[in-house]
């Protein structure tokens, strides 16, 4: 989908923690938040240890209101599960969405090639290697993942190693594209219990999505983030909580320890939230992503109504780097509401950059 986006240069946000500046927001309609600091705790250490993996055949259940033709359960209603409508951001393109397929097999709104301006660099490729796929995902954990598309991909480099993290699994290769683990599906890294168990009775675990990864040079550090949605763990219905999990290596080679931290964002006044009236009771943590400069660690969403059409406005985390490299039992996060901040109306994919110290 095509989405307007605000480019966010962090290092202002890093004097946060370098106490070089208070940050005071106007009053505009809607009006959007001061900023809220709050600590959240570790929730543990985990590491790689795949399981074994499964047949990949296709079965119910997958996910609702697709269209591979598998057969919903009788309870499909009273599940709960929704779809956010994202057309309902304001300020966003009227054309048709980046990834829907027209005539001839192009894609609409992708601009055409210039021959004429083509790089004349000669660039070539060094290196390729196969990463993961639709089939490593769905054959995780013993199969009891889900099949999900399209494909969110992270993927980040350093000290010799790269880590490709795509949906809900995750590898780490050497530079040279050989695999060093196994592949690791998200619920069992983030100790969560498998996002389907398929053998009667059938258990679902929360839902996770959006993975973003990063290798901090400053720190000597790997980053995953995750958004993840709880659900009933007898129908798989969407309960409204949600939460970003943040993964922080314990050295610099990411197939070793992890600590985790989880940061409530259903953003309703419970755990530590601020309340921003969602219709339904609980709004979103969409789309989230990251980024970090010399202070601080960033990790910026957009916020939706989960049961309901409303566009609440772009969320700004600010956290001390520092403290998640160290492991810190608690940690502080400062949340800036972008709703109402420019000329009245809501930040919309505020991304934050990657600016290394040096």
């Amino acid at each position: 989908m095509t989405k307007p986006r605000i480019f966010l240069t962090v290092t202002l946000l890093a004097l946060l923690f370098a106490g070089g500046i208070n940050v005071q927001t106007t009053q505009a309609a809607p009006a959007a938040d001061g900023p809220l600091t709050r600590n959240i705790p570790s929730g543990g250490t985990t590491s790689f240890q795949p399981g074994g993996t499964g047949s990949g055949d296709l079965q119910w259940p997958e996910i609702f209101g697709s269209s591979s033709g598998a057969k919903a359960p009788s309870n499909k209603a009273a599940t709960k599960s929704v779809t956010v409508n994202r057309s309902n951001s304001r300020n966003q393109g009227n054309g048709p969405s980046a990834n829907s397929s027209v005539a001839g097999g192009a894609t609409a709104n992708a601009a055409a090639v210039d021959s004429a301006h083509e790089d004349e660099s000669n660039p070539k490729l060094n290196l390729g290697f196969d990463g993961l796929n639709h089939r490593a995902q769905r054959t995780a954990n013993g199969g009891n993942q889900f099949s999900l598309e399209p494909p969110d991909q992270g993927l980040c480099v350093g000290n010799g190693f790269v880590l490709e993290t795509v949906n809900d699994v995750m590898r780490v290769y050497d530079t040279n594209g050989n695999a060093l683990i196994g592949v690791l599906d998200l619920n069992t890294f983030y100790g969560y219990p498998a996002a389907i168990h398929r053998a009667p009775p059938r258990v679902f675990g929360p839902f996770i999505t959006d993975p973003s990864c990063l290798f901090d040079s400053d720190t000597q550090r790997w980053f995953h983030i995750v958004l993840t949605l709880d659900v009933n763990a007898g129908t798989g219905g969407f309960l409204g909580t949600n939460h970003l999990d943040i993964a922080v290596s314990n050295t610099s080679n990411p197939t070793g320890a992890w600590t985790i931290y989880r940061l409530p964002v259903q953003d309703n006044g419970t755990q530590g939230t601020p309340n921003h009236g969602c219709s339904g009771g609980f709004c979103l943590g969409d789309y989230p992503h990251l980024g970090a400069d010399k202070y601080g660690f960033y990790i910026t969403t957009n916020e939706y109504e989960f049961f309901g059409n409303a566009f609440i406005g772009a969320q700004i985390y600010a956290f001390s780097k520092k403290a998640l490299a160290m492991n810190a039992p608690i940690v502080g996060v400062t949340q800036i509401n972008t709703a109402g901040a420019v000329d009245g109306q809501p930040g919309f994919t505020v991304w934050p950059a990657v600016s290394p110290n040096g």
